[in-house]
């Protein structure tokens, strides 16, 4: 067995190498890589692990090893470690399509909720600064306040942050979920069960104001000062593509200017240590085109209302650049200057659930 679980790291590892070379792929190659995906899934049938480690940093890639944590340096950013997450099934519930996640440190334990209205808790090991061991130890549906499971448009769980996750008691965290396709901000216990709902602003409760109704609340937060924030995919239709708006359940809106990089969508927000928000973006147009994804920082402690704030952009990884990427769409602090993000498969056998750890430093 242990033989088996190397051989399938390996093949694995390499596998994601050429499939991922990005998106300037050739009919051949794609025959070859369909041809590979089936004898991965026959040889590796039974390689029970929930997850192996695995490099998304291209090879060829000019980074700085950083001697302190063995991490490899790269703009702003310290990537530690990644891990790919396999597409299992938990209290017969399929681990598939995570959009975010919440850290509770009173609990050590990571929430991730998927686009079906799915909770899962994960347990982490990590050693040395480097993802060791990811366990799905619970999966369950999200219930509504009738203690149904939520269903087709009321589903889509999209966005996730936690309420008294690190105020050193246990047993009151609170999951606050945004949700896409019909757009709304909850609160739920960390056992999925409704508790009640966030009041918005109505431009972000109604489909109607969104570009499309895949493209709202797909991002959520809270800062200390500012309480919950949301963010809309991509601008409503009030506003121009190039100017997109975080808000705040209150009411309160910061301007900044949308990424430049074509078809970008915000897919992720968190706070960073001083305040400012770490924003996670996503951009694909088409498979022969790259996935580019994003990490800027928005400095709102120092905007006013009335003009656009200013961001700085943390690090971007292009796939045309050899960068093994997919669909990020999740990000959670996890401690100091970490975090972790995750990808949303799609539930396609294409498509990969990753996480990555990764510190952001200082300018």
């Amino acid at each position: 067995m242990h033989n088996l679980s190397t051989l399938c790291k390996k093949f694995v590892s390499t596998y994601l190498k050429y499939y991922q070379k990005p998106l300037t792929i050739k009919r051949q190659r794609l025959f070859l890589l369909l041809i590979t995906s089936s004898i991965l899934l026959t040889a590796c049938s039974s390689y029970k692990a929930n997850a192996y480690s695995y490099s998304i940093t291209p090879e060829n890639l000019n980074t700085t090893k950083n001697t302190n944590n063995n991490g490899s340096q790269f703009m702003r950013v310290n990537i530690l470690s990644s891990f790919l997450l396999k597409s299992k099934t938990q209290n017969s519930l399929p681990i598939t399509e995570l959009s975010d996640l919440a850290w509770d440190e009173d609990e050590n334990l990571l929430y991730a909720i998927s686009d079906e209205g799915l909770l899962y808790h994960l347990k982490l090991t990590i050693k040395n600064n480097k993802l060791d061991k990811i366990d799905v130890i619970l999966a369950k549906r999200l219930l509504d306040k009738d203690q149904q499971a939520l269903k087709g448009k009321f589903s889509d769980a999209e966005g996730l942050t936690l309420e008294n996750g690190n105020n050193g008691k246990k047993g009151d965290s609170k999951l606050i979920i945004s949700f896409e396709n019909k757009p709304r901000i909850e609160v739920y216990s960390t056992k999925g069960y409704f508790l009640k709902k966030i009041k918005t602003i109505k431009k972000l409760r109604k489909r109607k104001y969104f570009r499309h109704k895949n493209k709202a609340l797909e991002s959520i937060t809270i800062h200390p000062k500012y309480g919950i924030l949301t963010a809309a995919e991509q601008p409503l239709k009030e506003n121009p593509l190039t100017k997109q708006t975080l808000y705040s359940s209150s009411g309160k809106e910061w301007n900044f200017a949308a990424s430049t990089v074509k078809n970008s969508s915000i897919t992720a927000l968190e706070v960073l240590k001083n305040g400012d928000i770490l924003i996670l973006e996503r951009a694909y147009n088409g498979l022969l085109s790259p996935v580019v994804i994003s990490l800027r920082q928005l400095n709102i402690q120092k905007c006013a209302s009335s003009k656009l704030c200013d961001t700085s952009l943390i690090a971007k990884f292009d796939s045309s650049e050899g960068w093994i990427l997919d669909n990020f769409e999740g990000l959670t602090h996890i401690r100091d200057n970490q975090y972790l993000m995750v990808s949303d498969n799609n539930n396609s056998p294409l498509q990969k659930t990753i996480l990555v750890l990764f510190e952001v430093l200082n300018k």
